[in-house]
């Protein structure tokens, strides 16, 4: 009675396990769909959308506005930051054409002030962008010059660094595919060592 009642309680096991492997199947299955679609629809790490986070200075003298931009949002020290300006007639919002620019970047991070110079800039269609590694973490001022046929333009906007966590990876070089192939890695080991598991106790029912 007591050996029955032990055959029954490890088939009761055993198909329990079972119905546990197949829902952790089942679960491992979606969460890689899911993962993978996640990654195929959206910009890889470290990208974000131009539209956020513009900052805009307005030229009311010369009917000028100046938006600008910069990619990533979150700048990562010694990491290429796009700094992109964009300049219009301030009533029509038409491009202005045929520019030269110089930008100018500031800080005074370190408890000494610095900067860097980007010039003869053209832009010829009204927009350009630079691209800058800010040395260290801090407030940043870059300043624009603008020079049209009719006027010039001095514009003056913020870019903030935060302090970096230790170990900060720059995620825009690394292949989207990784994070998605590594959590398929890691369900599977669990997959397998589940399947392992209840091999085993079927093998132990055997034996009795």
């Amino acid at each position: 009675m007591v050996v029955a009642v032990t055959i029954m309680s490890l088939h009761i096991s055993v198909y329990s396990s079972s119905i546990s492997f197949v829902s952790l199947l089942v679960v491992a299955t979606f969460i890689i769909i899911a993962t993978v679609i996640l990654y195929s629809n959206s910009p890889a790490f470290g990208q974000t959308n131009s539209g956020n986070g513009t900052q805009l200075w307005v030229d009311r003298e010369n009917n000028v506005k100046v938006q600008f931009t910069y990619l990533p949002q979150t700048p990562i020290i010694d990491t290429p930051t796009q700094l992109k300006f964009n300049i219009q007639n301030s009533q029509t919002g038409t491009p202005l054409r045929n520019l030269v620019a110089r930008v100018v970047i500031v800080t005074n991070s370190s408890g000494q002030e610095r900067s860097f110079k980007f010039t003869n800039i053209t832009a010829p269609n009204g927009s350009f962008s630079v691209n800058y590694l800010f040395p260290d973490t801090g407030v940043y001022q870059v300043i624009p010059r603008i020079y049209s046929k009719d006027a010039s333009i001095l514009a003056s906007f913020k870019v903030l660094v935060p302090i970096q966590p230790f170990g900060v990876i720059n995620t825009n070089n690394i292949n989207p595919l990784i994070l998605p192939a590594g959590l398929v890695g890691i369900v599977g080991a669990i997959v397998v060592v589940s399947f392992l598991i209840m091999m085993r106790k079927r093998k132990k029912i055997k034996k009795v």
